[in-house]
């Protein structure tokens, strides 16, 4: 009696659910967004750029020997003049080799000397006068050598400049090339900025620097200070995909350290260059990429959303300037980029 209730119990619920319609989906409602047109290009002859303060000539600074280090004698922002003595290892293995090697040579010395008396009284041979003779030769480079080890012991400034980074501490164990300091040159200031290859397209090597010179502001500085080209790099930077450009200028007072950022503003004229091209477009329509210098915008075409690659030259109170990427009269989706999946659609008429 009880399975039979069991059973139609079960029947039961299968009934139910035989009878019952599929889970209704519902529709997902179309994204609105807000469209921007392309306008013409605008032409301008001046340019500006976002940069940093390097340090100048940065080198690292290392001993030829390994050892324990016994003194560091400056700290991160010194400034330094030219053999001055940055830090020390100890010397006291050095100094007995000095020792031992001295005490060698002045064997040597004496052992030569009496052996050319006994050579003049025919009481030696010539070989065995050649081999005293080789036995001082070989002591003198091994004082020589001890000396210059004495040497090693310190590490100098081979420059005037201003101390970089510390990178070891006092009573560490060192190895020889091992970075212990670095510094940079503090009477140049450096300034990295990135630019684009239609800009670097432009400039031309012959004219940099002839009759212009570009200005640059910095971030806590007042005024603004000409600069000159020093170099570029011809390969891309693997993240940024921008090359890099290096200006330079004597350092001012105050003194601009490194990691300062920069402004530099360049009259494209002046500088014998092309005047600029872009299309002014507002930064809500540019959507930022995973790396720096990587953006990128949406294009409404026959209702589809697509994503597109652009080169932002300049970004100013008004918008981003695109140099590359958009033409006049393309239709840019201008708001819920984030929503937005490449070939999705897009409810809503074109402009």
């Amino acid at each position: 009696m009880q399975l039979k209730s069991i059973l139609v119990g079960t029947l039961s619920t299968l009934a139910i659910v035989a009878c019952t319609p599929d889970n209704a989906h519902r529709e997902t409602n179309p994204i609105m967004v807000d469209t921007y047109l392309v306008a013409a290009a605008a032409e301008s002859q001046f340019r500006s750029f976002n940069g940093q303060v390097m340090p100048a000539e940065l080198t690292p600074l290392s001993f030829r020997l390994d050892g324990k280090l016994t003194s560091i004698l400056v700290r991160e922002g010194d400034n330094v003049t030219k053999g001055q003595v940055i830090a020390t290892l100890d010397d006291s293995k050095a100094k007995q080799n000095l020792i031992d090697a001295q005490a060698k040579y002045e064997l040597a010395l004496k052992q030569v000397q009496r052996g050319r008396e006994l050579r003049s009284s025919k009481m030696i041979s010539r070989a065995e006068l050649d081999e005293l003779t080789a036995n001082i030769q070989f002591a003198e480079a091994n004082l020589g050598s001890a000396k210059a080890r004495m040497n090693y012991v310190r590490l100098r400034a081979p420059f005037d400049g201003v101390i970089s980074s510390v990178d070891k501490k006092k009573f560490e164990n060192v190895s020889p090339a091992e970075q212990v300091v670095s510094i940079y040159q503090g009477n140049q200031v450096y300034v990295k900025i990135e630019v684009s290859d239609s800009v670097l397209a432009m400039l031309n090597l012959a004219k940099v620097g002839q009759n212009y010179q570009p200005v640059a502001s910095f971030s806590g500085h007042s005024g603004s200070y000409p600069v000159a080209y020093y170099e570029h790099n011809s390969e891309l930077h693997p993240q940024s995909q921008t090359y890099e450009v290096w200006l330079r200028m004597p350092q001012s007072q105050p003194p601009i350290v490194p990691g300062t950022s920069a402004k530099v503003s360049v009259d494209l004229v002046k500088a014998g260059l092309n005047t600029f091209q872009a299309y002014q477009v507002p930064m809500t329509a540019i959507d930022a990429g995973l790396h720096s210098q990587e953006f990128y915008v949406w294009k409404l075409e026959q209702g589809h959303a697509h994503r597109c690659s652009v080169v932002v030259d300049q970004i100013t109170g008004n918008g981003a300037l695109v140099g590359t990427g958009i033409e006049k009269g393309d239709v840019l989706i201008n708001s819920n980029l984030r929503k937005l999946r490449d070939g999705m659609e897009i409810k809503g008429a074109e402009l």
